[in-house]
């Protein structure tokens, strides 16, 4: 009985311990009613990506999807957006933006131009870009790419890229 209360005791202080240094600050994974359907500023580790529902901490591989009704959805990584947008009825009519790295400014994502080979949060590889190179592709392209598994998630791929095939 003595131990089961010493054990008791320890396991209650571990979960004060534990929730008192915990902050539970919500992350924001949407934002309703922007009518304007124009990207909002993403602060990081204030909002969340709306399919992995990992924190965003950086801006520079961020995207975002502005459904009809005006609810913004927040993306880490353009892979995370292609999937989630494949899973949506009427995807066409979703308003997409990303993060440019070569103009620092969220574009349409549906005409930036993608490069494989970067080090995006969630690993799949592809960097925005506002102007078009020999090396970067078109949003369909990327898209297709993603939906087949071809991004650096993929050691063959990632291989391939970097040079260690």
């Amino acid at each position: 009985m003595k131990q089961t209360i010493i054990i008791l005791i320890i396991f209650i202080g571990v979960l004060f311990a534990l929730f008192s240094t915990t902050s539970f600050k919500q992350s924001k994974v949407v934002v309703q009613n922007n009518i304007s359907k124009q990207a909002i500023e993403i602060k990081p580790d204030e909002h969340s990506d709306r399919y992995c529902n990992m924190s965003i901490t950086e801006i520079d591989y961020s995207g975002q999807a502005i459904l009809t009704n005006g609810d913004t959805l927040f993306f880490d990584d353009i892979g995370c957006m292609v999937l989630w947008l494949e899973e949506q009825k009427n995807n066409e009519q979703i308003i997409l933006w990303i993060w440019a790295k070569d103009t620092n400014e969220y574009i349409n994502a549906r005409e930036a131009w993608y490069h494989l080979g970067e080090n995006t949060p969630m690993h799949y590889g592809f960097g925005a870009y506002k102007k078009h190179q020999a090396n970067r592709i078109d949003f369909k392209e990327c898209q297709l790419k993603i939906l087949r598994g071809e991004t650096m998630k993929n050691p063959k791929i990632k291989g391939e890229i970097l040079g260690n095939n």
